[in-house]
């Protein structure tokens, strides 16, 4: 088992929107968007010394989570796909001609995910086998678009039925809980981020998705609360001390 065949996907904790795409943007809505749909500081959060691939650009602009195709993307029917048209309430607010899609979607959504597979496509040749963690965090409470409407934890942990491993789902879940997080599986959100190259292909490339309660370490206008820094040390024992063991690489 080796630490080195770790990928940590940070796919939504920028705010940068291209300049040159501003225009697209009623900006009366762009800020609260940002800062309701941001998973913000997740790449301070999960620093750690393992191989990471961080997207350089705000979700609201390219979402390299959803599925490229938007009849396969079922939040593309929200405005929410690839590229986000609709406000988390449902407001447009951005318009984007068909000839702007196929740039972002060329220059961004396929660049970022051409670097994912490369990535993982490294770790099998080196290690034969490829963990990756999909990184977020979420609001506090349901937002209008979201489906699941239960009461939030303080952790979620994705898991695809395919490419995570058991024991690494019971390792995460224990860890956490015994740092006295409330933790759920699946729940508000559920998967793992794979390439679709592997998915549901190939049982080496291994991947599970932590989503980190935002209350846990900010407010609700975006600034750093004082547990900033005990949800990183947190996560840094927890992913340190002994998570590739419970990896299958």
């Amino acid at each position: 088992m080796n630490k080195d065949c770790i990928i940590l996907h940070i796919p939504h904790s920028s705010l940068t929107v291209p300049e040159e795409a501003l225009h697209q943007y009623d900006a009366g809505f762009l800020q609260e968007e940002l800062l309701l749909l941001t998973d913000r500081y997740t790449d301070e959060l999960f620093a750690l010394p393992y191989t990471s691939i961080v997207f350089p650009y705000s979700r609201l602009f390219c979402d390299v989570e959803r599925f490229r195709d938007d009849a396969q993307e079922e939040m593309s029917q929200k405005g929410m796909g690839t590229i986000y048209t609709r406000t988390h309430d449902n407001i447009e607010y951005r318009k984007v001609t068909s000839e702007e899609k196929r740039k972002i979607l060329s220059a961004y959504y396929d660049a970022h995910h051409q670097k994912f597979e490369k990535l993982v496509d490294e770790k099998l040749n080196e290690y034969g086998e490829a963990l990756i963690i999909d990184c977020h965090s979420f609001n506090p409470y349901p937002l209008p678009h979201e489906k699941d409407k239960t009461q939030r934890p303080d952790i979620c942990i994705g898991l695809d039925e395919f490419h995570t491993d058991t024991k690494l789902a019971f390792y995460l879940k224990d860890s956490f809980e015994r740092k006295k997080y409330s933790v759920k599986i699946n729940s508000p959100f559920q998967g793992s981020i794979v390439p679709l190259k592997y998915y549901r292909r190939n049982k080496n490339v291994s991947s599970v998705m932590i989503e980190l309660n935002r209350k846990l370490y900010m407010n609700r206008l975006g600034k750093k609360t004082e547990i900033f820094q005990k949800l990183k040390d947190d996560l840094e024992e927890i992913f340190l001390g002994g998570l590739y063991v419970y990896s299958n690489c």
